[in-house]
């Protein structure tokens, strides 16, 4: 397609390994990282745009330890108005330019009470609330051993405390009210976001390793006596982002070389 052809020809020169999707109030994760161009989601022809707060809305290539990344800051979801081809279009894009492993994040309310907010947790499986994802095999939402692995070490050589849970997508944009919390827990739901499923499996089901995890930014509605905002969400992704920048630049040298 014209938009996806746009990138590779923006970036192609680049000769990117990895490609890293960045979740709200993510975008400043790679601010460590040598930055060497920068392409705004507005200046590709018929691309999406980024509506939410703390999505810049852009592609940015650079270098991790002389390992090529391309990072989208800011993603798209069905609650703006656009359709699965569209919420694809960053994943589609990665893999015009021969990307083969993709790290993937979100901004997640928790439900696990094991955990914290401010927890970062590696997602295991995924639940789809929306039924937007028939077409796919469901094992493309599973964790593989060969994405697990490198995202374990890296982990500990980051220092990182990585948990790991079932991620529960919903369309939003309203968050959660309890009884739905409630019930996703029961159905074994850990963390819930309107982000990631349908990313995860296109990128599996086109030969592309994946390795998804969440920021647990905030309880998830009823598991804390507080309503739920944006501001929130944002505010804790704000306060890890050097524990998470940290595991993220980690995780590049393991699986881009």
């Amino acid at each position: 397609m014209k938009k996806h052809r746009h990138v590779y020809e923006f970036f192609r020169d680049d000769h990117p390994s990895l490609g890293i999707i960045l979740g709200s109030g993510l975008n400043d994760l790679l601010d460590s990282v040598d930055i060497r161009k920068k392409l705004p989601y507005s200046d590709i022809p018929d691309f999406p745009r980024s509506t939410v707060k703390g999505h810049e809305g852009a592609f940015v290539s650079g270098s991790i330890d002389h390992i090529s990344v391309l990072a989208a800051r800011g993603r798209f979801h069905y609650y703006e108005g656009y359709d699965l081809g569209e919420v694809l279009s960053i994943v589609r894009s990665f893999h015009e330019l021969g990307i083969q492993h993709v790290v993937v994040t979100n901004a997640a309310g928790l439900i696990d009470p094991g955990h914290q907010p401010g927890d970062i947790l590696l997602i295991r499986d995924c639940i789809d609330m929306t039924g937007q994802v028939k077409e796919f095999d469901p094992g493309l939402a599973k964790l593989r051993k060969a994405e697990e692995t490198p995202a374990k070490h890296a982990a500990k050589d980051a220092g990182i405390e990585l948990g790991e849970g079932v991620y529960v997508w919903t369309t939003g944009p309203s968050y959660e009210t309890p009884a739905e919390i409630e019930y996703f827990r029961s159905r074994g739901g850990d963390l819930v976001g309107m982000s990631t499923m349908p990313e995860i499996m296109w990128a599996r089901r086109n030969g592309m390793k994946v390795y998804p995890f969440s920021c647990a930014t905030n309880w998830a509605a009823g598991m804390a006596p507080h309503p739920l905002t944006h501001e929130e969400v944002y505010e804790t992704a704000r306060r890890v982002r050097k524990d998470l920048t940290r595991y993220i630049l980690t995780l590049s040298r393991h699986i881009g070389g």
